[in-house]
């Protein structure tokens, strides 16, 4: 019998290495595509089918001031996908005893104020402990990164001076790098060990991941290293220059080949990773929360053509990154660019059509609910994110659906899912889900992270005084003064860095920034105008501006 299956394979073998040579150089065409002018810069590609690579190369250049080209071993800043890494530090102590996930922050954070509710380490993991995201809050603040140094010990000094969260810990699913940045420094005071240490003694070094470590610094030697561009007004491609030093929610250095290592534990994990793959697999305790998340520990889960896939990707200056493991084919597909003008995630997905087959969407197509004509006009309406400006608006066109936000330059046509749900047509990692919950009429995934909308009526400019409005504003919690001033028929806004924004009418007595910062102004028993709360990102809310005396 075994030898009957040797003499099958052996026929099969040279159609298999035929497809199998199809797909590179599918792929290679790809980024040969992307990269087509020698002196951009470029991508480290891996991708893994059935436990081997199958094509592991760079495409464009590391360094355009030398030439040198990128390759599997050229290191990059991998952003946000170091949160996994972090989520496994804290696996690390929790093996040895030293930290449970029940464990109040507090305990280890004392600096933090009571905000009333309890935030537990298994929060700051999932992204429900409720902490305002410190990047929002330093961008309200009229910070400038170029000029002012920036730590994790900084965020921790922010944290201390915020009045609120923007939930109950445990009840709503908020992205946000807050968390993983005060995380490495509960590993510090409980290892006594530097976050960079500890990370590559008890994580890296074992895992045979030699070029992969935090960057904690900006003046270190790191061999290999893919220098990050940006490209100016003037279409010249710059190196950004970077001050702060934070870590943990991101500043990662590693290569497609560590990574590879990475993929292989979350494909098949041994018995030494079996209990840190499960780790970090788990999500979000579903019957607490007020809204289901597919975010588990530093990681996506979500379905992709009737395929469960693990991934996360990443994005700071200069650099861009994704990597998506489907265990049921055994395929792993990693991306690292150093120019962030690309898309890595969009990319990864063409390169999973290329392996995931057309009968298993139909049949997943198939099974879906179908709603009725009749069915799809109560759907219809204007809906607004909450703790944002951003807007939502759902039209019913002949039989199907479409979905345009405010930042969107089209409306985006969906497709049944359920009962209550949709998903894009060209795209079925982004579901629309109705009615689901009473804080929010909406809710949209994306890559199975939540953001929340309601239903919303939106104010005229015509009918508002604009002069209401009118002066200087001042916030406690940032230490910044906003002006609020009129220039012919529009209202703008003026703070640090930021002279000349300009406000859109939103809902009664709410204005927006035009992308995702909202201002809702509250008025006293005499009905003039005393603050206003600003909100921004869905991830901050409520801090506090009151109108200066005298104006």
């Amino acid at each position: 019998m075994r030898r009957n299956i040797v003499v099958i394979i052996a026929a099969f073998w040279p159609l298999l290495m035929v497809s199998q040579n199809t797909i590179e150089l599918k792929i290679d065409s790809i980024f040969n595509t992307l990269c087509k002018v020698e002196s951009s810069p470029g991508f480290s590609v891996c991708v893994i089918k059935d436990g081997k690579p199958i094509l592991n190369r760079g495409y464009g250049l590391s360094s355009l001031e030398y030439g040198i080209k990128n390759t599997d071993s050229s290191v990059f800043d991998v952003a946000s996908m170091a949160k996994q890494f972090t989520a496994a530090c804290i696996w690390v102590l929790v093996n040895k005893g030293d930290l449970s996930l029940e464990d109040d922050i507090r305990k280890y954070l004392p600096e933090l104020p009571d905000w009333g509710d309890t935030i537990r380490i298994r929060h700051m993991l999932n992204h429900t402990s409720g902490l305002r995201n410190y990047a929002t809050i330093l961008e309200l603040s009229g910070f400038n990164y170029e000029e002012h140094f920036f730590d994790n010990q900084s965020i921790l000094e922010l944290m201390r001076r915020q009045n609120g969260l923007n939930n109950e810990p445990g009840k709503k699913m908020l992205y946000g790098n807050t968390p993983y940045n005060l995380l490495t420094i509960i590993v510090e005071r409980i290892s006594g060990m530097s976050f960079k240490s500890f990370a590559d003694q008890n994580l890296f070094i074992p895992l045979g991941m030699k070029n992969t470590t935090y960057r904690v610094d900006n003046n270190s030697i790191v061999k290999n290293r893919a220098e990050g561009y940006v490209l100016s007004e003037e279409s010249v491609y710059k190196k950004y220059p970077r001050i702060e030093s934070c870590y943990g929610a991101g500043s990662l250095w590693s290569t497609v080949d560590d990574l590879a290592k990475w993929a292989q534990l979350l494909l098949y994990p041994d018995q030494n990773y079996q209990s840190l793959a499960d780790f970090l697999l788990t999500t979000v305790d579903s019957t607490n929360a007020s809204a289901v998340s597919t975010y588990a520990r530093g990681l996506n889960l979500d379905d992709y053509k009737g395929y469960q896939t693990i991934h996360h990707s990443g994005m700071t200056r200069g650099y861009r990154s994704n990597m998506i493991t489907i265990p049921e084919i055994e395929l792993a597909v990693i991306i690292l660019a150093n120019f962030e003008a690309v898309n890595p995630v969009e990319i990864t997905y063409q390169i999973v059509d290329f392996f995931v087959p057309n009968v298993e969407e139909e049949l997943v197509i198939t099974e879906k609910y179908i709603h009725s004509l009749s069915e799809l006009p109560k759907y219809e309406g204007g809906f607004q994110e909450l703790n944002s400006c951003l807007k939502m608006e759902i039209v019913l066109k002949n039989d199907t659906l479409f979905a345009k936000s405010s930042l969107g330059r089209n409306a985006v046509p969906l497709k049944s899912k359920s009962a209550n749900s949709f998903c894009r047509m060209d795209d079925e990692s982004v579901d629309y889900v109705f009615d689901q919950l009473n804080e929010s009429d909406l809710l949209i995934y994306f890559g199975g992270t939540p953001f929340y909308f309601k239903r919303a009526t939106w104010a005229k400019l015509s009918e508002i005084n604009l002069d209401n409005y009118l002066g200087e504003y001042y916030s406690k919690e940032l230490d910044v003064t906003y002006t609020i001033y009129k220039n012919g028929d529009e209202l703008f806004l003026a703070y640090p860095r930021n002279p000349k924004i300009k406000l859109i009418a939103g809902q009664k007595d709410e204005f927006g920034n035009g992308y995702r910062t909202n201002y809702s102004f509250y008025r006293n028993e005499n009905e003039l105008i005393e603050g206003f709360k600003v909100a921004s990102e869905g991830i901050v809310k409520d801090i506090d501006f009151k109108l200066k005396v005298g104006n």
